[in-house]
């Protein structure tokens, strides 16, 4: 190699913002996001027709995973989980912060799908703080140590 390697000179090969990367490794990866999240929804018994909804800003396909939000997860329609919950620092600095970046990806997103699913259920973010805490859903005891600090 003639000159500095790339990492030298500050070329990391993904972009600074977290949130950035993880939607595009989201990006790379959503066949293989989408496959699990609707497979997971379905073993923790969320009925089908809330499985996913249209993609309303983008080409309108039908998704339970979008790789382009970067919130955790969404519900207008239907439960969807997206590219946050590959991001350690999404809740950093709220209820949940200090928890979150140590729980696995398969409990992150159990606890998005509790949460976007109770949401739908009640109606409002704050009513499924609280109800996805006590869901009824089998969801990973992570998951649900998440969903119970978040709640607090």
């Amino acid at each position: 190699m003639i000159g500095l390697p790339p990492s030298a000179r500050g070329l990391t090969g993904r972009p600074v913002d977290i949130a950035d990367h993880a939607s595009q490794v989201a990006g790379d990866w959503a066949d293989v996001g989408e496959t699990y999240v609707r497979r997971r929804q379905r073993e923790l018994g969320i009925p089908e027709k809330m499985i996913g909804e249209p993609d309303y800003g983008g080409d309108g396909h039908w998704r339970a995973f979008d790789p382009s939000g970067k919130r955790g997860g969404g519900c207008v329609t239907g439960v969807v989980v997206d590219s946050g919950v590959l991001n350690p620092g999404l809740l950093k600095g709220q209820k949940g912060g200090r928890i979150y970046p140590k729980l696995t990806l398969r409990e992150r997103i159990d606890a998005a799908i509790a949460h976007e699913y109770e949401e739908l259920r009640h109606g409002s973010h704050v009513d499924a703080l609280n109800a996805a805490a006590k869901t009824a859903l089998q969801i990973m005891p992570g998951a649900r140590r998440l969903c119970k600090a978040m709640a607090r």
